[in-house]
């Protein structure tokens, strides 16, 4: 595992620089790299550093650390997503969709599948509910930049048609490559589920 920076840019044009633990790891006779952890903007980081080697050192006083008047900026819930893109990293289903979905303008179908996947598992809804999750789930593509809900009210849709569009954009990609996406998923892990299968066989015997 190493740390690497990456520069992100935002809806709202500037620029922030993130840093991340990154594991390398090998996949068919290549070298990839995963993120394992995101430890947040550098800026902020850099401000923190002499506080975090005191605390982790076990020489600073945590309530002079923390103060009283602390205000918490962000408190997404990110737990649920990262069992989401563990399962998706141990399926090999990052290659399996990029392969299938072909490639889109700006974010990847396969990280916009992503999205739609882990709503459907962490908390069901409409392409509509979708956005309000997205205020409390933090989900990133594979860059790292995150996926914000655009609203923009017109009668009874509050989602911006732009957002909608890429969704069902999305869901057209996914459902033409459906047989696609099953026969490569087997191929790769079929022999997986042959076994599990033998041994359900034999412990019923």
């Amino acid at each position: 595992m190493y740390v690497r920076t990456v520069k992100v840019r935002s809806t709202s044009g500037t620029t922030n620089e993130y840093v991340r633990v990154v594991e390398a790891y090998r996949h068919n006779g290549k070298v990839k790299q995963r993120v394992i952890a995101d430890l947040g903007r550098k800026d902020l980081l850099v401000e923190m550093l002499p506080k975090l080697q005191r605390l982790l050192s076990g020489d600073a006083d945590v309530a002079r650390i923390v103060p009283d008047d602390a205000e918490m900026i962000d408190a997404s819930t990110w737990g649920p997503v990262l069992a989401v893109r563990w399962v998706f990293d141990q399926l090999g289903l990052w290659p399996i969709l990029d392969t299938a979905l072909g490639k889109a303008k700006g974010v990847p179908f396969a990280d916009r599948a992503f999205v739609l996947v882990a709503n459907r598992l962490i908390r069901p809804s409409s392409e509509h509910g979708l956005a309000g999750w997205l205020e409390t789930d933090f989900l990133c593509d594979r860059q790292g930049r995150r996926f914000i809900p655009h609203w923009h009210t017109h009668g009874r849709v509050r989602v911006h048609p732009r957002q909608l569009e890429a969704w069902y954009r999305t869901l057209d990609q996914l459902y033409r490559a459906k047989n696609k996406i099953e026969v490569a998923l087997y191929t790769s892990r079929g022999h997986e589920c042959d076994i599990i299968e033998l041994l359900e066989i034999e412990r019923h015997q």
